[in-house]
């Protein structure tokens, strides 16, 4: 293991402020200064040191780092090498580089009879040495399990290493751990990215593509419809002028209530259509994952139509089941001349958020004197938002509830963050997502608790 520290902890990831760490850093490097000065290094093993982090940096292909290793051993201090890593799918030792050969060809390469140890040994002619990987992040490599051991490196003639050399090598291949590690993280990131990148052209042809069949069963579902009202039409007409019983009249009632009931349903399907693309197309874009960040596409958007009105129709119905009134004051808020561009699935889902929290978590409370569950929706304009003439908009989502405590609205909209009176349900992504899509379009979110519940808001800047 590397030299113990009181800031080991520290470097495991415990969250620290950033005076705690400042101390750490400060510490650690006092106590490596002291290390380096009790080693006693030699100038040529102080120049393997620099000559192996400076090519550890200049070459980032994991290859790479294995030449370095074997060709700093042999350059600066006689010996030859054999390099050994773990290979992931067998978790078995095998042999990927000699000092004297050079890299070994992926298909050539073999498990080897030597094993992963936690502590220098020697055997034959040769020593071997552990090579360790950084043990706070040893659950970033699964297949290493709880044991932060990378490979091995072994180095030869063993006649050629006396006390002090081992010395050196134990530090040496040390160093040789940690950037492998890296590399491996590194390297495993890529993979990962690679892979998100191919799932997103899969997600785009496989599943976008095809969900625009949709849209044509939903034309032709339509159509029938039509023809079926068609038929109510005649059945109702027949009716009228039969007076031989009350069959045709029973079969025109139930025909209309059945077409009622298929209108309704048609029409909740395409705004489940309608809901479910926009979203997932907005979502898979391949430029968020190309960028590594929710890349807009803005366009001018009316909210109160485009957004509002279509998440009204689609969460009515749930919050009139759960006694949850909906107060959309912004149906009575005139139209300003408000131009807002942004990108209309973001910002939807933004939207389709709050609503979402209400039905979740909208309590019954006291307001003046009467039992009250309810949502509400209002909008006004802040004419100096962002500074002096930058003008905003400002949508307000109230619940009613139990209020969140201050350091809890402070904190809402954090990642992970779940406030006691909402922790039974949610991760905690939610706002968080709904802070990252409204900062990303300039503007800002916040929460103030009420009396009788909790006040969201969010404010876009427009153009005048």
């Amino acid at each position: 293991m590397g030299e113990e520290s009181s800031c080991v902890l520290f470097r495991q990831g415990e969250s620290i402020s950033s005076g705690e760490m400042n101390f750490c850093i400060s510490q650690r490097v006092r106590e490596k200064r002291k290390s380096y000065e009790s080693y006693g290094f030699e100038r040529s093993q102080e120049e393997a040191f620099a000559t192996f982090f400076d090519l550890a940096q200049e070459y980032t292909a994991i290859e790479s780092l294995y030449q370095i290793c074997a060709s700093v051993a042999k350059e600066f201090l006689n010996l030859e090498s054999r390099i050994y890593t773990i290979e992931p799918k067998s978790s078995l030792l095998e042999l990927v580089c000699t000092s004297s050969e050079g890299l070994v060809a992926p298909e050539e390469r073999r498990s080897h009879r030597a094993v992963a140890v936690e502590e220098p040994f020697e055997a034959e002619e040769s020593w071997f040495f552990p090579i360790r990987g950084n043990q706070a992040l040893v659950d970033r490599l699964p297949f290493l399990g709880q044991r932060s051991i990378l490979g091995l490196f072994e180095v030869f003639p063993k006649d050629g290493i006396d006390e002090h050399k081992k010395f050196f090598l134990e530090k040496f291949t040390n160093r040789i751990g940690y950037n492998l590690h890296q590399k491996l993280l590194v390297q495993q990131n890529l993979d990962h990215i690679r892979f998100i990148n191919q799932l997103v052209s899969d997600i785009e042809h496989n599943v976008i593509t095809p969900n625009l069949y949709y849209k044509l069963f939903l034309i032709r579902l339509k159509k029938l419809l039509g023809n079926y009202r068609a038929i109510e039409e005649l059945v109702q007409k027949h009716a009228g002028a039969s007076s031989e019983g009350k069959l045709p009249g029973e079969a025109a009632k139930r025909l209309q209530e059945t077409n009622r009931e298929l209108q309704k349903e048609m029409s909740a399907l395409s705004q489940h259509y309608e809901h479910t693309s926009l979203f997932l197309e907005t979502l898979m874009r391949k430029d968020h994952f190309e960028k590594g960040t929710y890349v807009l596409r803005k366009q001018s958007c009316n909210f109160r139509t485009e957004i509002i009105r279509p998440l009204n129709e689609r969460y009515g119905a749930h919050f009139e089941r759960k006694g949850i009134a909906l107060d959309d004051r912004m149906e009575n808020v005139p139209d300003e001349q408000v131009t807002l561009f942004v990108d209309k699935g973001l910002i939807s889902q933004v939207f389709d958020n709050f609503f979402s929290n209400a039905l979740k978590y909208a309590e019954q409370v006291d307001e003046e004197g009467r039992p009250a569950r309810r949502f509400s929706l209002n909008r006004q304009i802040l004419p100096d938002a962002f500074g002096e003439d930058k003008p905003g908009v400002r949508f307000d989502f109230f619940t009613t509830g139990a209020p969140l405590t201050p350091e809890e609205a402070a904190r809402v909209f954090e990642e992970g963050f779940r406030a006691g009176v909402i922790a039974a349900e949610g991760k905690g992504h939610g706002l968080h997502f709904v802070k990252n899509v409204v900062e990303i379009h300039g503007g800002t979110v916040g929460c103030e608790p009420q009396a009788s519940g909790n006040l969201f808001y969010l404010v876009l800047p427009f153009q005048k």
